[in-house]
């Protein structure tokens, strides 16, 4: 049953408790193995807070991207969004990794991109054009356009 549901899923919304190397290469994972390939929408909730150094320039993720298995998403909504690499590096993952999305809402409060050690100045220029062609959504505030479907389930780990 685990596999079946997780493929004909069309909306998934993520909770992190956390945002450094571990954290993206489990979403990694999870993608990869689950399979989600009639997901439609996908929500991610960072921490309000950074937790821990932002610069810690020897914690890598060790894991490459999934191919394509994000071919139907057409919407991703990434709230308390504070700039670091790892959740640049998903933003990245997402704009490259999914042809038929329509917009990607970042809620963050800055609506300008920060130094961000290690990210390449090629990927922040790829962002900028994402931005200008409206692909990408800054925002500071959480419009409710845009919210899951089903947001009162909650699982304490």
């Amino acid at each position: 049953m685990g596999g079946e549901f997780f493929r004909s899923m069309t909306e998934l919304q993520l909770i992190m408790l956390e945002m450094k190397a571990p954290e993206l290469a489990n979403i990694y994972v999870f993608l990869k193995n689950t399979g989600c390939s009639n997901l439609e929408r996908l929500f991610v909730q960072l921490p309000t807070a950074p937790s821990g150094l932002l610069v810690d320039s020897f914690d890598y993720v060790g894991l490459e991207p999934p191919p394509d298995v994000l071919e139907n998403l057409k919407v991703v909504k990434i709230t308390n969004f504070s700039w670091n690499r790892y959740e640049l590096q998903l933003v990245f993952f997402l704009l490259r990794k999914t042809s038929s999305l329509h917009k990607l809402v970042l809620i963050t409060p800055s609506l300008e991109p920060l130094h961000v050690p290690g990210i390449q100045k090629a990927d922040l220029l790829f962002l900028a054009e994402a931005v200008a062609n409206a692909k990408v959504i800054l925002s500071v505030s959480d419009h409710a356009a845009t919210q899951p479907f089903h947001s009162d389930v909650s699982a304490d780990f």
